[in-house]
Formats: C-alpha cells, structure tokens, sequence
C-alpha cells in the first residue's frame, strides 16, 4: 500500500510539470503565427453619454498618469522593490520564470484548470497592455507567455521594466511609480525612503485591498514582506531593513479622485459604481479600475437632461436654503424601467462631508407610511375587501409575537380619532392604527414579501412595525416599487445603462429588457384607485399636477426625521425623500419653518418634477378599477339604520336594504329574548361606506349548566354581573368615539422594530 501511494504521489508530482511544458509548448505554437509585438502609446478614456447621445463626461485615465521617460528616473530602491516583491528572477529569465510557473501549478490551480499566478513583469505588462482582463482561461495564458518572450527578444529589460512601472496600478486612481508617490506621500521620485519605495511596490498585486488609507495594517505587512524579499536578494543591509521596517506610516492627505467636475455627478457616479462592482468588466476590482479610466469604453446612459435639470431645479425650488434639509429624487419611465433623472443630494462636488454620499441609493432611510400600500396589496391579495371595517381609535396597543411587550402605535393627530374605518378611508388617511391591525392580520412576512416583490432590493425585516417604515429603504427602492403599481403588477427592474461597448465597436453589454408579473392586475388597479384618492382628497394634495392622473403616498417618519412622497402617472413614477444627509435631525421648529411631513415639501417636489416631466407629452388616465372581491355596486355614502331590539332577521334586512353588510357576533344574555339584537357599530343615523360592515351582538340562551358546577361553592355577595352595565357596551373600545376622522394621519414605528411607541408622521 505504501509503495502505491508513493507512485500516486509521484503521478501527481509530474501534473504541474506536464501543464507547465503544455503551456510554454502552446506558446510557441503562438509564436508560429507570427504576432507582433507594437507597444501601446497611451491609454484610451473612457466616455459616458445621456439617452440621446450626448457626451455627459469622460473617464480620463491619463490624468493620473505621469510617464517617464528613461528607467534613470527610478531610484535603485523602487526597482529593486518592485522586482523583489512581483518577479525577484527578473533580470535572469527571458520572459517566462519557470521555476514560478511550477510553484504556481503546483500550489494554484483553479476548479476549473486555469493556471494562476506565476507570472513575471513582462507577462503582466503584456497582459494589461494587450489581452482581455476579462479572460482567464489556458488559451489567455499561452498567449500572455508567447507575448512575453516576444517583448523581451525586441526590447531591453530596462524598457520592459520602465513601462511596467509607468503603467501599473497603484490604487486611489493613479497609474504610474510617479504619480503614487505624489498621491500617497506627496514626494518626487527621488525624494522616498526605503520603506516608502517598498510600500508602492506592496500595492501593486492588489490595491484596493492594501489601500494604506483604508487598510493601514494591511499595508503595512505587505510592506514588510517587501523588505523581507529586499533582504533575502542583498539588496539592502539588515541595518536598512530594521530601520525601514520600523518607520511609521506617514502618508499624505487623501485627495478625491475624480477631480474634475461635471454635470449630473450623482447619475454618473452610480453608473461609474456599477461598473467597478460588476464581474462582466474585469475578473478583480484592479481589473475594472483599468478598464474603466483606460479601455476606451463607450457608455450609454438612460439619462434625460431635460428629466434631470427638472428633478435638480425643483429640490432647489422648495429647499432653497443652504444647511437646511436636503433632498433625494429619482424619476423611472414606467414602460421601459429607465431611470432617466437621479438626484442624490444638493451638490456631488459639494465641501461637505457627505456631498459624495448618494442619498437615492446609498444607507436607506424610513420610508414612514409609503410602506402601507404593499401591506394593503398583500391584504388584498388574501382576499380582504378594501371596504373592510377596522377600528380607528388614536392609539392601540398589539402584542408583539414572542414578546411579552406591546406595540404602542398612535396616529399622527389625535383629534377626532375613534369608531370604525375601511381600508380605503384609513390609507387616504394614513391611519397608523389601521394599518397596524391590518399588518398583524395579513403578517409580517406577508406584508414585507409583497414589498420585495414589487421591487424593495433592501433588505427587510419581517416585523410588525414595518407597515409604518420602521425599515430602511431607499428612495430607488420607492420608486422602483411604486412603478410595478403604474405598470398594473408588472415589475421591470430599474437600469441606468443600455449598452457598454470598446473603442472598436465590441459589445461588451447590453441591456435585455425583463418584465416579470408579481401582483394580479385588478389588485394593482385597485391599489391605483385608492392611491389616485390620496392626491385628490388626502395627504398628497400637494402632489396633485394639473391635467394628470396622479397616484402616490406620503410617508413620515417618528419625531419628522425622514420624509417622503412617491407616486405616479400612467408614464413615469417619481419618488422623494426629503431630510437632513448627516444625521437624524428633526424637520421641525425652530430647525425649519414649519414640520416637515411626506404631504408638505416632498409632494411639492414631487409635484414640480412631475409638471415638468409631463409638458408636451399626452395625458393618460389610469384603467378603470374594478373591485377584486366583489361586483356589487354600492353607492358611496349610507346612513346606518337602527337595529338594535330587533329580531335577528329583521335587523338583517333593514341593514342589507340599506347597502351594508352584516357581521354577527353572540353574546349571553338571560334578561332579553335570544335573537335579539342588543348592540351595532356603528350607531344609528352614522354615516359610513356602501357596502361596509355592520357589526350586530345579538343575544343567545346562556348554556345548560354542567351538572358538575352545581356542586360549586357561592361566593359571598357574587350576584352575576349589572346587565345595565353591559346593555349598550359590549362592542365598546376605549379611545372610541363617533366622530369621523381627520383628513391627515401619521406614520411611527417603535425603537429597532419591535415594542416602544409609535406616533410621528403621516
């Protein structure tokens, strides 16, 4: 047994030295074919452009890059540096180090029988400058080695290593030894210290992950495997090398990298996101830095100036003053998804610390009561009917499942609250304690699922206090979410870029349009209705736009922190959430000049951005809703009649006569006739919606006792009860009363989402 194993071991010794002689074999057989080597002149911009094609700005690798012109202008420390750490047989080899190609074989080898690592700085400078970044595959390595033994038959080591060492990546977009020195430790080349010179060689094989400003230690190891490799070569004393070593890390201010400014930064910066993010532009993030600022892509946007300057004009419209609160907005074109407006904030090229920081898709904010319509949908889907009664007091308690606390919510204004409200009324209202009965009978994960569904790609908890946006979402998450409702349950997932092609015309991305159906039509259409109410007669008033179909929400979060409006029209959907960037600060006096809720400055907004969108284009209206329970046609308005001390069958007529709907419930009581009605909700001669619930208690027979209680002990003085005291009450709730309720109510959520008090916004 043991001798087999030796001879497996042996068989498999031999794999990384057969794939090995493969390679260099294969290389040659590249060579046959004749291809010349032609170094590259300078790398080539990348340029973005709006829908129209319009060049909105350009991704300039060259401006941070500095060439030099001989290899004289590198310090001895810096090249030894660098060929110590990335190639340290450099100046031996002709090309390919096959020593290395071994050690990676052996020890480096992918699932997939791509070859790893093991390459010198001649194959690295022929793969940056003439191969797919994008390719890793055995064919890509044959060529990078059939390259490098090219290069170096045609030029001197000294040329190979200066173009290398003006062309690598050093991170923080510079390219090049002279630019990293200015931009890590604002020196000339010639100005650095041994510890400095073995930092910069320490970044090249992965920048962004031993970024000193972001990964100091990181840094700082590599840094001294630098110099362990220096060391190991004699290339520098073991004075030098503690003296080096023990240097502290002395690095210059951080400078943005994008310094030149442009149009549109926030829309550009996500797109320019994407593309850094995204595995399709280059295998590691090094790898889609250098596409980017030198593949000579061509970027083609959803952008829409005129979309854009409208959604910029109106933020400064309404919110005008410098340190007050800012704003986000995005715009969506409902047919197609395109995002053709985003703004992020007040200025991207701003002095603030969070001028950068995209408050349309980055962190996520509460989204207050924008979140009661996917609870609604999801009710409704469950074959709850919009007119469905709920008791409307200004606070409530529920249990919290697996807690013994409750959750307090409370409605924005507590004037006016109690009796009974539909759904419908409730969400033109923005009823906080409606929809908090509604959440806890469709639950949590069903309200939250539907969210997702729709198209929320934050991630949620499935709590009860999210139907009151106790989680955070962004406003691109809103929009895109909203816009599945204009598209009558079609969600079509937002995109900003069409198609990415290279300089010569190669395709490198298109978009393939994708529209999948997650909510029935008719739910849809109904969620429009009741939200077309909402601009017309509720909260959103300020939303609504003069000759247009408008549906939306408004949200407000607890204590006015957050605050937002997201609705739409047949053709486009726009979201907005307005607050301060930097902190939960609350909108109210003497902060700002009045309190800030979803109803006031973003439906402003909303309402700006939303004319301007609109000018020239043809008004369209939203399909007729059709209910989804139901095709009863009740009429609006009834007035309940009085049925209480009437037989059970006679108050049942008298209620369905009057277009409502009967719900019963028992009660015992041995002082009237059984079948008699002895309470209703809602009292006589109240107003309420066509096809609405009555709630009737009617009396019944107490049971039979058991023969077993009769035996039982009377308590002293026990007389079973006042049934004065319950004639008139059983159907009572504290808080009730009949008046109706006001037009606007609030949105609040309990701390970290689960018990506490909620109140707040609308």
């Amino acid at each position: 047994m043991t001798a087999i194993l030796a001879r497996r071991r042996a068989v498999l010794g031999l794999v990384p030295v057969a794939l090995t002689v493969a390679l260099i074999a294969g290389s040659c057989t590249y060579q046959t074919r004749d291809l010349r080597v032609s170094l590259p002149t300078t790398a080539q911009s990348s340029f973005i452009y709006d829908a129209d094609g319009r060049l909105i700005t350009t991704f300039r690798g060259e401006q941070h890059r500095r060439n030099l012109e001989t290899i004289d202008e590198v310090p001895r420390i810096l090249q030894d540096a660098v060929v110590a750490i990335e190639d340290e047989r450099f100046w031996q080899h002709q090309g390919v180090d096959v020593r290395a190609l071994l050690r990676a074989a052996r020890s480096n080898i992918s699932v997939d029988g791509v070859l790893q690592g093991g390459s010198t700085i001649t194959q690295q400078y022929v793969g940056r400058a003439f191969l797919d970044r994008t390719e890793i595959t055995v064919s890509r390595k044959i060529e990078e080695i059939a390259l490098a033994l090219q290069l170096e038959r045609a030029y001197s080591k000294e040329f190979i290593l200066l173009q290398y060492l003006n062309t690598v990546n050093f991170g923080e977009g510079a390219y090049g030894v002279l630019t990293a020195a200015r931009e890590y430790f604002d020196k000339d080349l010639d100005e650095l210290t041994l510890a400095e010179a073995a930092l910069l060689a320490g970044l090249i094989q992965a920048p962004s992950a031993r970024n000193p400003y972001e990964n100091r230690e990181s840094a700082i190891r590599r840094r001294e495997a630098v110099l362990e490799r220096m060391l190991a070569n004699d290339w520098i004393s073991e004075r030098e090398f503690r003296q080096a070593r023990t240097e502290p890390l002395r690095l210059a201010p951080r400078v943005a990298t994008l310094e030149e400014e442009y149009e549109y930064g926030y829309f550009v910066e996500e797109v320019r996101q994407w593309i850094l993010t995204d595995p399709r532009f280059g295998a590691t993030p090094d790898d889609r830095v250098r596409l980017l600022f030198e593949g000579g892509l061509h970027i083609h946007t959803t952008l829409r100036p005129d979309v854009q300057h409208a959604a910029e004009s109106a933020l400064t419209a309404i919110l005008p003053w410098e340190g007050g609160p800012s704003a986000a907005i995005v715009v969506i074109r409902n047919d197609t998804g395109h995002v053709e407006a985003m703004v992020g904030g007040r200025d991207f090229f701003g002095d603030s610390a969070s001028a950068r920081f995209n408050l349309a898709t980055q962190g996520g904010r509460q989204a207050g009561s924008g979140f009661k319509p996917f609870v609604l949908a999801a009710a409704l889907e469950q074959g709850i009917q919009i007119s469905a009664l709920y008791p409307a007091p200004s606070e409530i308690e529920l249990p919290i499942p697996g807690l013994e606390e409750t959750w307090e919510v409370s409605n924005f204004s507590e004037t006016g609250a109690g009796g009974l409200m539909t759904l419908r009324e409730a969400l033109v209202r923005s009823i906080n304690t409606v929809y908090a009965q509604l959440m806890e009978d469709v639950t949590p994960d069903a309200g939250v699922a539907m969210a997702q569904r729709l198209g929320v790609a934050s991630p949620l908890q499935p709590v009860l206090a999210a139907v009151l946006g106790s989680e955070d979402v962004t406003v691109l998450d809103m929009a895109a979410a909203y816009s599945t409702f204009a598209r009558r349950g079609i969600y079509i997932p937002p995109t900003m870029v069409t198609r990415v092609t290279h300089l010569d015309g190669t395709l490198l991305y298109e978009h393939e349009p994708n529209s999948t159906r997650v909510l029935n039509s008719r739910i849809a259409d109904e969620m429009t209705d009741v939200m077309t109410e909402v601009v017309h007669t509720g909260t959103g008033r300020r939303a609504a736009v003069e000759g247009r179909q408008v549906a939306g929400k408004t949200g407000t979060a607890e204590n006015f922190v957050d605050a937002g409006f997201t609705g739409y029209t047949p053709q486009y959907t726009t979201a907005v959430w307005v607050g301060f960037p930097d902190a939960q600060i609350p909108m109210e006096p003497p902060t700002t000049e009045r309190d800030v809720t979803g109803g006031s400055y973003p439906a402003e907004i909303f309402a700006l951005v939303m004319a301007a969108v609109h000018e020239g284009l043809r008004a369209e209206s939203f399909p007729a809703s059709v209910p989804t329970t139901t095709t009863t046609q009740y009429p609006q308005v009834v007035e309940v009649p009085s049925v209480i001390d009437l037989p059970l069958e006679e108050a049942t007529d008298a209620i369905e006569e009057a277009y409502l709907d009967v719900r019963l419930s028992e009660v015992v009581r041995d002082d009237v006739e059984p079948g008699t009605v002895v309470n209703q909700i809602p009292r006589a001669t109240e107003l309420a919606s066509g096809g609405s619930a009555v709630i009737i208690e009617v009396a019944v027979e107490p049971p039979e006792p058991d023969p077993a209680d009769l035996e039982a002990v009377e308590l002293p003085g026990e007389t079973g009860g006042d049934p004065d005291a319950q004639d008139g009450e059983g159907l009572e709730l504290e808080g009730f009363d009949s008046e109706g309720l006001e037009a606007e109510g609030g949105g609040g959520q309990p701390g970290g989402g689960g018990g506490g008090e909620a109140g707040g916004g609308q």
